[in-house]
């Protein structure tokens, strides 16, 4: 589904691959492990604004992390957020739909 940045409380930023998006949370593959429970901040890019470089930060909390090869699958849920955010972020995932991503 593309690239995401994760970053983890007390951590660097790292790239995320988004597997999978859905209305609890997501689905990634990082390349440095996480911790179940621990809260984390996805940053994604927006298709289909107007804006230069739009972004969008959600919150999440690590609710599993394995190690798959190389890389941690890990399964993020959603903290509560605003509507306004959440209709953004469902804005983002028609287009993605739209243009299968």
């Amino acid at each position: 589904m593309g690239m995401v940045t994760l970053t983890a409380r007390g951590d660097k930023p790292q790239e995320a691959y988004l597997a999978s998006i859905g209305r609890g949370g997501f689905g990634v593959y990082l390349c440095r492990p996480v911790k179940a429970k621990q809260l984390v901040v996805m940053t994604l890019k927006l298709l289909g604004e107007d804006q230069p470089d739009p972004e969008l930060k959600v919150a999440a909390r690590v609710r599993w992390a394995k190690a798959a090869g190389r890389l941690f699958m890990v399964g993020l849920q959603f903290e509560p957020m605003s509507d306004q955010r959440y209709g953004q972020l469902l804005k983002h995932l028609r287009i993605m739909e739209n243009l299968q991503l």
